[in-house]
């Protein structure tokens, strides 16, 4: 579960940008209540992960009215716009950190 570039360009192309961007602080709100009720399911000495919250996220942003008008608007009846919503939201609010020339690790020793 991440956001890639192909997904990023479909989801601007149906204006999930200019979505998120009008209900900003909506959003960035229940993205951070989404991490705070992960990290309650979250096994003690493990670290939550972005995918941890967009699940969570979904279940909120599919009985948003926001996003369900949206959908209806732009005549959106695929299921997989939740979840990509979802990643973008997360994204939005916790940016994930570049990849710029990325070091492999040393396997062995």
């Amino acid at each position: 579960m991440s956001l890639d570039t192909e997904k990023l360009h479909r989801l601007t192309g149906k204006q999930f940008d200019k979505l998120y961007s009008q209900n900003a602080a909506k959003y960035t709100e229940m993205a951070q209540k989404a991490l705070a009720y992960a990290q309650t399911c979250i096994p003690a000495g493990e670290k939550v992960r972005p995918g941890d919250v967009v699940s969570v996220i979904q279940n909120a942003v599919r009985i948003d009215p926001t996003f369900e008008r949206h959908l209806k608007d732009k005549k959106l009846k695929q299921r997989f716009w939740l979840a990509w919503f979802a990643e973008y939201i997360v994204e939005q609010v916790f940016p994930q950190p570049e990849l710029m020339n990325p070091q492999p690790k040393k396997q062995g020793g």
